[in-house]
């Protein structure tokens, strides 16, 4: 009588045999969420732009003007320190408009260490505390910060 044949072949053979059948799927599978979260994260950390309100008075400093007073916010928020008091300088006299161009301005920018991006209300809640929040919200009428 002959021996049987397995049909089965060796396990180590099939189990090679599928593993180089399972590749170009897991390599296609990682391409596929790799772009996924490219593409999320570009999406949920980009910056928006808001609007002028024009049921507001107009934006009392030019666009050049906000673009200074963003940049002397920026160089005064640091790692480890800030100061409050420019910050608060750059902020006093401006309308809700003349803060929307600033922030427009301030875009988005460098942040810490650990906190990637951030816009200028990000800022200065990562910088300062509740209560200089407060004294910057106030600065501005209220309508910011809050």
């Amino acid at each position: 009588m002959k021996p049987k044949k397995s049909k089965l072949g060796s396990p180590a053979e099939v189990a090679i045999e599928k593993t180089v059948e399972v590749i170009p799927f897991l390599i296609k599978t990682a391409v596929f969420l790799g772009l996924g979260y490219w593409a999320y994260n570009k999406y949920t950390n980009r910056f928006v732009k808001r609007k002028e309100n024009t049921s507001y008075p107009a934006a009392n400093i030019s666009l050049a003007q906000a673009q200074s007073r963003a940049d002397a916010i920026y160089s005064s928020l640091g790692w480890v320190s800030n100061d409050f008091d420019n910050v608060s300088r750059q902020l006093t006299g401006l309308n809700y408009n003349g803060f929307v161009r600033v922030y427009n301005a301030f875009g988005h920018r460098r942040g810490t260490l650990l906190k990637g991006q951030l816009n200028l209300e990000e800022w200065c809640y990562d910088q300062f505390t509740d209560y200089q929040v407060q004294q910057l919200s106030f600065l501005l009428g209220g309508a910011f910060f809050q």
